[in-house]
């Protein structure tokens, strides 16, 4: 616990275990910081928090949240660098969400391993952490014993992914559902996804078109639909979505539907034929089509290493 920790960092993730505590499993949860207490969200404080003891015992999981690095305490931050320095090694995982990537570079512990953080961030930690792989273009990373993320809502989304691990794909499922999550991300996403591709810019005619796709990608969506959705006459509309998402609105839709596949290649057994009818590419060889122009693997290799997907050997054996 540090200070000026971001609340949500750690929040997502707590709750995740304790929806699993909930529904199965035993967890006994320890907090431990440079203080007792925290100031942390305005009025409130944190409290209950045990000092960071001279060693450690054995932990099957430190989670190290992020903080707003504007105003870090530099006696906390020296204390706790030096701290993980003498006890990384009675952890099983190291997992970070956001910035708490920053500390584990602070403190050395990643020369030579695949990490991630927050992509405003992205740049210190490589000046941090020189010897990193350091990888921009996915919300999570597991490179060993640590498990790196980045940052806010992808904490809950790597909790998961550790719980999937520990408990079983059943729990990990059951909590996700629990917690009323859309997807259970892979960790594969980029940070700045499909979802929110495109999406940088005012024009409230074109969110609402962006919001109507993104509601049921699979439809088969005609450009005069989408115009007449926007007041706008074709011509017009197809100039102006090009200008305000730097994408044609084929390509737009292509990326949803590629995403949505994808949640589906982990989140089911089904074929590939039954996952492109159900994103709206119609057939496998569309879907294909599509998929190599973004990906260098074929989607059977890819399913295939993605550590939550449910397994089919049937399906697997030809990517």
């Amino acid at each position: 616990m540090m200070p000026d920790q971001v609340p949500l960092d750690l929040i997502g993730p707590l709750q995740v275990l304790h929806c699993a505590e909930r529904l199965s499993l035993r967890i006994e949860i320890s907090y431990l910081g440079p203080s007792t207490a925290l100031e942390w969200l305005g009025p409130l404080t944190l409290g209950g928090i045990a000092p960071l003891p001279t060693a450690l015992s054995h932990h099957d999981l430190l989670l190290i949240p992020g903080q707003y690095r504007s105003a870090v305490d530099p006696l906390a931050q020296r204390a706790c660098i030096e701290w993980l320095r003498a006890n990384v090694n009675q952890v099983d995982t190291m997992m970070t969400v956001c910035s708490g990537t920053l500390l584990l570079a602070e403190a050395g512990l990643l020369d030579g391993r695949r990490c991630t953080t927050h992509h405003t961030l992205l740049d210190q930690l490589r000046e941090k952490a020189p010897g990193a792989r350091v990888q921009g273009d996915c919300i999570f990373i597991e490179d060993g014993r640590y498990l790196t993320s980045a940052g806010i809502s992808t904490g809950i989304d790597t909790m998961l992914h550790w719980l999937t691990r520990m408990g079983g794909h059943a729990l990990g499922l059951s909590v996700a559902r629990e917690m009323v999550l859309y997807l259970r991300r892979s960790g594969q996403e980029p940070q700045l996804g499909a979802w929110l591709e495109g999406r940088n810019h005012v024009d409230e005619r074109i969110h609402r078109v962006q919001d109507a796709i993104c509601a049921a990608p699979a439809k088969a969506w005609r450009a005069e639909v989408l115009a007449s959705q926007a007041a706008m006459s074709e011509r017009h509309f197809r100039r102006q979505f090009k200008q305000l998402t730097g994408m044609q609105m084929s390509d737009y839709i292509s990326g949803l539907r590629l995403q949505r596949a994808k949640t589906l290649m982990i989140e089911t057994a089904w074929t590939l034929d039954r996952i492109a009818e159900e994103s709206g590419f119609g057939d496998e060889r569309q879907l294909r089509r599509c998929w190599a122009r973004v990906e260098t693997r074929p989607p059977g290799e890819w399913r295939r290493d993605q550590p939550m997907a449910i397994t089919a050997p049937t399906e697997f054996e030809s990517p």
